[in-house]
């Protein structure tokens, strides 16, 4: 099959947006380029559950192919065309099952050494989308804050090694209350914003089993039944003997929220992703969180960001780990290892969003007196020792 052969009833297995979305825009699907249409229409199949920005996303690029003459737009595309996949591949129901598709694609660009080429054509077409339609700023700075609650009465391990070059360091931090000076500013931050709905808020932790008001929440020890629902489906699957890496891949790929015991809502669908795709997520809680925080600022765009890491179990054999055997213990001192590092990626994913000059961030280490601050007016690569509350240090930055 080819683009050309689509019709209004191709889309009939879609989702009720979705399948809206590409029926509207069927004139324009016609014209692209067999590799390139599966990509798009993986996004346009699960429309309905993606996070508003995403959706977005996925709006301006068709607004972009729309708005461009059919000239620039064949230009745009003319390096697709230049890659000519095998009769299989074209035969596959690509429209219905477009992972499986770009799955197999994938392996062929890489099995032919083709791989490097399509990577700089997608590259070159996406900066022309984004160039054209430029991520607009939030209205108000965004705020990240990352949370260190690992289990450790002291700390050894040397904290902010990468982000103190960027900001102030304080050592005397007064920690009664903190978290909850932290999650009650976040809350009213988000309160007062028009975007409240929008998923632009969020709370991530590896405990957290309370919601907080205006706050998405996504909570690793509230995930606990789906999780052990999963890594007893995965158990079963590799039981079998019949299932290799890629066919356990492909299953986690169309995994479906009820499946694990969740609804069907955008939020499910999120979490689904990040137990199935993250390696680690579905055992180590500081996995979770750091893969968490990264997939929500790359999807969601979040105006406010509060992230808490809580200790992880300690390493068992991964049989043990698959099986949900009772872990042996915690680990605070790997914890705070892995946390201290997650703060400094989630930092490095926020400044890639628009607006990043004007990002506040803070992080802190729980019931302690050790903290970070970075700011645009704040001096990086200082420290200070004076007494300072945690709604002080929020003060600075918000």
């Amino acid at each position: 099959m080819q683009p050309t052969e689509l019709s209004s009833k191709s889309f009939a297995a879609y989702p009720p947006q979705g399948a809206a979305l590409c029926r509207a825009k069927l004139p324009l699907l016609q014209t692209l380029p067999l590799v390139l249409l599966p990509i798009l229409l993986r996004d346009l199949s699960a429309f309905d559950w993606k996070l508003p920005a995403e959706r977005r996303a996925i709006e301006v690029q068709l607004a972009y192919l729309e708005t461009t003459t059919t000239p620039e737009r064949t230009a745009l595309v003319q390096g697709f065309r230049n890659f000519t996949p095998t009769a299989d591949l074209a035969n596959m129901d690509w429209v219905n099952n477009p992972g499986g598709f770009i799955e197999r694609l994938t392996a062929w660009l890489w099995s032919t050494h083709q791989m490097d080429r399509f990577r700089q054509q997608a590259e070159a077409y996406n900066t022309a989308v984004n160039t054209a339609f430029p991520d607009k700023p939030p209205v108000s700075p965004r705020l990240g804050i990352v949370v260190l609650a690992t289990g450790t009465t002291q700390a050894s391990y040397p904290l902010f090694r990468k982000l103190k070059p960027h900001g102030v360091y304080f050592t005397h931090i007064q920690p009664t209350n903190g978290l909850s000076a932290i999650l009650t500013k976040a809350s009213h931050r988000a309160a007062s914003s028009q975007s409240v709905a929008d998923f632009r808020h969020w709370y991530i932790d590896g405990e957290g089993r309370q919601d907080v008001p205006h706050l998405t929440g996504v909570s690793y020890a509230r995930l606990e039944q789906p999780r052990a629902a999963l890594l007893q489906r995965i158990q079963s699957s590799i039981a079998t003997g019949k299932m290799g890496p890629e066919e356990l891949r492909t299953l986690l790929a169309r995994l479906k929220p009820s499946e694990i015991g969740l609804d069907d809502g955008v939020l499910s669908h999120f979490q689904v992703s990040l137990l199935t795709e993250g390696a680690g997520t579905q055992i180590f809680a500081t996995t979770f969180v750091q893969w968490a925080a990264r997939e929500c600022v790359r999807r969601a765009q979040p105006e406010t960001l509060v992230v808490r890491y809580t200790p992880r179990q300690q390493a068992q054999t991964m049989n043990a780990m698959l099986t949900g055997a009772t872990p042996s213990g915690i680990d605070p001192e790997g914890s705070l290892i892995d946390a201290d590092m997650g703060a400094y990626y989630t930092w490095l994913s926020l400044r890639r969003l628009s607006g990043a000059e004007n990002m506040r961030y803070v992080v802190w280490l729980e019931g302690q007196g050790q903290a970070l601050v970075i700011g645009p007016d704040l001096p990086g690569g200082t420290s200070s020792d004076s007494p300072l509350t945690v709604d002080g240090l929020l003060a600075l930055v918000t």
